[in-house]
């Protein structure tokens, strides 16, 4: 069979059926050709390119906690406040939009069509249920990120997001095309409702702005996709954007609203969750918290330049310095060039892959603001990676 983005290969999956048959939902309410699976199918998918390109450009942040942003910084030289002023900004991964570029985009949806015929060369009931769910998360995020470097520069998601009469939302445009089914974001995120009993699902499903689960800087496999949902999970509830205790009150994302499903005896069922995924010393506040109240403030685009291009494109003019500060940070993974299949091609490497030279680059506070928490949540971890100092003296005014 002919090489391809996602290789169906015949290596026999080390892990199968870590999600049950879901209790609560009908498979019947989904397509028939996304229906049904086969324990034990030798069936793996895999997804070189897409990691090759997640490693590129998402910036993992480190593990947040539970401090909060403090007041941002004016512009030097101004009194001006620019781009997000959330306390919950400095939280989650962030992705590189200027470096999805028109020819880059055009890549990436190459990559994302041939995706999509996979099921056409292996019908999906012929997959473990753990490949499928990989399949769709992968497909979810890999179609947003390319939706929204086709909107970039936009700073809050919040109006796209929602959509209109003349512009409707990228969620629920009919972009995608599996099995002969026409599939919207909204329409996969319902199969995974649907079809696996588990609340792990939603922590896969990048959503473009701070305030959701981040982006990972790898593709979600079949073997793996119970630990890295795992690991999302413990990520987001952990943070402020996820589930904050204030008061006598639990202050969570709008996101659990919106996977309502996954929590039929809603608050019952969300303090069982969030303990969880918690350390003992929260359980007390969860489990007494007399209100949960969802609600989600931090719609800034999961960009590092906060949705600014030209920041963002300045930045991009000095590579090696961008390289310094950042993929330092990235546990020295950078994605090099001819990696995986046409990788070479996606010209990344001025973001990830230019040798490391002292040429100095100048980033607005916001940036970094962030950079710097990034830092300190690496030092907090044992076997941190080194970072570069980020000088504060090193901002300039965003240009206009």
């Amino acid at each position: 069979m002919k090489k391809t983005t996602a290789l169906v290969t015949g290596l026999l999956l080390a892990t199968a059926g870590l999600f049950s048959a879901p209790g609560f939902a009908d498979e019947k309410n989904i397509p028939e050709v996304f229906r049904g699976e086969t324990r034990g199918s030798p069936i793996q998918i895999r997804y070189d390119d897409w990691t090759a390109i997640l490693r590129s450009t998402v910036i993992d942040s480190g593990t947040a906690g539970r401090e909060l942003a403090s007041a941002p910084e004016a512009q030097i030289g101004t009194r001006v406040v620019r781009g997000n002023m959330s306390r919950t900004r400095n939280e989650g991964n962030r992705l590189l939009f200027p470096a999805y570029t028109e020819e880059n985009i055009a890549f990436l949806h190459k990559i994302r069509t041939e995706l999509e015929k996979v099921p056409d060369q292996a019908p999906m009931n012929t997959w473990t249920k753990n490949e499928q769910l990989a399949y769709w998360l992968n497909l979810y995020n890999m179609t947003l990120i390319e939706l929204l470097a086709e909107e970039y520069p936009v700073q809050s998601l919040k109006k796209l997001r929602e959509g209109s009469k003349k512009h409707p939302s990228p969620w629920k445009r009919k972009v995608l095309t599996v099995a002969g089914q026409n599939l919207s974001l909204d329409d996969i995120h319902e199969i995974l409702i649907e079809k696996w009993d588990s609340t792990l699902v939603m922590y896969g499903l990048f959503q473009g702005f701070v305030g959701g689960p981040n982006v990972r800087q790898e593709a979600y496999t079949g073997d793996q996709v119970h630990r890295q949902l795992v690991d999302n999970a413990k990520e987001f509830v952990n943070s402020n954007r996820g589930m904050r205790p204030v008061g006598s009150s639990l202050e969570i994302s709008t996101l659990y609203k919106e996977n309502e499903a996954l929590f039929p005896n809603w608050e019952e069922d969300l303090k069982k969750h969030f303990i969880s995924l918690t350390d003992s010393g929260l359980h007390s506040r969860i489990r007494n918290a007399k209100k949960i109240k969802a609600k989600t403030k931090d719609y800034f685009i999961a960009d590092l330049f906060g949705g600014d291009s030209a920041v963002g494109s300045s930045a991009a003019t000095n590579e090696a310095a961008l390289y310094d500060s950042i993929v330092h940070v990235n546990a020295g993974k950078p994605a090099a060039a001819g990696s995986s299949n046409g990788i070479s091609n996606f010209s990344f490497e001025n973001y990830s892959g230019m040798p490391s030279t002292d040429i100095g680059v100048r980033f607005p506070p916001h940036v970094v603001d962030y950079l710097r928490q990034m830092r300190k949540n690496k030092a907090a971890k044992q076997g941190q990676v080194e970072i570069e100092e980020v000088d504060e003296g090193k901002t300039e005014e965003t240009p206009k």
